[in-house]
């Protein structure tokens, strides 16, 4: 089980620091597919570079805490890193954004970085 949750964490956060890549060289096209219903005006795009920026530092931060801690407190910091997918399917569906891109890829990617950290907790 242990695995499993050490499996989910690595994934996760080579999956968030992909996308930050992805927001720092093409902004506007990665935001495009977030769910929101209108993109920021093009002089808007040094936000989403922002965006880009924390979500890098996300995607390390779990590599770092992958190499240094204990299971259990990497599973804590994922269940906490959860909040930020469950919040920008809210903001998404606050929007009245694209509900599928809310729960299909901001709410899978809450569920499954929760049973990943409920693994690791348990363990």
């Amino acid at each position: 089980m242990e695995t499993a949750g050490l499996i989910i964490t690595a994934l996760a956060g080579a999956a968030i620091a992909a996308i930050g890549v992805l927001y720092l060289v093409r902004p506007r096209s990665i935001a495009a597919a977030f769910g929101l219903p209108a993109l920021p005006h093009e002089e808007a795009t040094p936000w989403l570079r922002l965006k880009g920026i924390r979500d890098l530092t996300s995607g390390v931060v779990a590599g770092i805490l992958l190499l240094t801690a204990p299971p259990s407190v990497v599973g804590w910091v994922l269940l906490a890193f959860a909040l930020i997918p469950i919040g920008d399917a809210w903001t998404v569906l606050a929007a009245r954004g694209n509900a599928k891109a809310a729960w299909g890829i901001h709410g899978a990617t809450a569920a499954v970085m929760i049973v990943g950290a409920a693994l690791l907790i348990a363990a």
